[in-house]
């Protein structure tokens, strides 16, 4: 398929160790200065007219599950992850969500219980992407939403496409656990295979977050590892090092902000697809 780079996993899943490294603490609101901020505020207008029960799947330490609560209290909110330490941490302050422990593969609701599901930054380091997606066709009533923000590491004319992501360069295989390489061609195909067609599509990730991924991952290759998100780590920093990350962190969110709403009809290095269920 035209685009897709790799159809196959890169690594396997299990060797990237996700107690060690935690996504997902950080307070989120959906305003340009929070670094995954336009990624809430497409997933709350696709959100708008749902009611009842949703979930938020490779939720982390559940800041996305817990600012869509926030943001529509009339939701029954519910996440889950892989990990023990996320969830626990995630759990210590539920803010009205329910966090449960559980694999993308193996989602604990029975069959179609739900309302809507979205999956924010999670395919992309699963074996088996389309036993993820069967497994969210399962949990969903038929026609409910689903909303999933996907990196386009494979997708044509990205600084992505040009080094090489997950061939020649390898920096986001080992330190943020991408084993699988998508482009747009390839999500949609997939997503329709499994029943849910893809029914809208915006772009991030035009240049700016590209340009400093590839730097940051690329620096981590020379640093070794790091526990947590870059967002996670300013929050938790103190003092005046916690100050200048915060404030560099505002700013280029911002910048990637204003970058991604005047460049929203062209392709980036991130997707966020809206999709259905199909009703069969």
């Amino acid at each position: 398929m035209p685009g897709s780079a790799i159809s196959k996993p890169l690594a396997a899943a299990a060797s990237f160790d996700y107690e060690a490294k935690r996504w997902g603490a950080a307070r989120l609101r959906p305003k340009p200065w929070y670094m995954n901020g336009l990624k809430l505020r497409y997933l709350l207008q696709d959100l708008g007219p749902v009611q009842g029960r949703v979930l938020d799947v490779g939720c982390g330490a559940g800041s996305v599950a817990k600012a869509v609560k926030r943001e529509r209290p009339d939701l029954e909110v519910f996440g889950c992850d892989v990990s023990n330490s996320a969830i626990a941490a995630a759990s210590a302050s539920p803010q009205g969500v329910d966090f449960r422990l559980a694999t993308a593969e193996r989602l604990p609701f029975g069959d179609g219980e739900l309302d809507f599901v979205w999956i924010f930054d999670v395919l992309e380091h699963v074996d088996e992407p389309e036993r993820v997606l069967r497994e969210v066709v399962r949990v969903l009533k038929p026609g409910g939403g689903f909303h999933i923000v996907l990196p386009l590491e494979g997708q044509p004319r990205t600084l992505y496409r040009l080094v090489g992501c997950g061939t020649r360069w390898t920096a986001k295989v080992r330190h943020g656990g991408h084993i699988q390489v998508f482009s747009a061609a390839r999500f949609r195909a997939m997503a329709a295979a499994a029943g849910l067609p893809v029914i809208r599509t915006r772009w991030s990730y035009h240049f700016v977050l590209q340009v400093l991924d590839l730097l940051y991952f690329s620096w981590l290759d020379l640093r070794g590892p790091v526990s947590g998100s870059v967002e996670d780590m300013s929050a938790e920093r103190h003092g005046v090092a916690g100050s200048v990350m915060r404030g560099v962190s505002r700013a280029v969110a911002t910048t990637a902000w204003g970058e991604a709403r005047l460049l929203r009809a062209l392709p980036g290095g991130c997707g966020h697809f809206t999709c259905v269920r199909q009703v069969s």
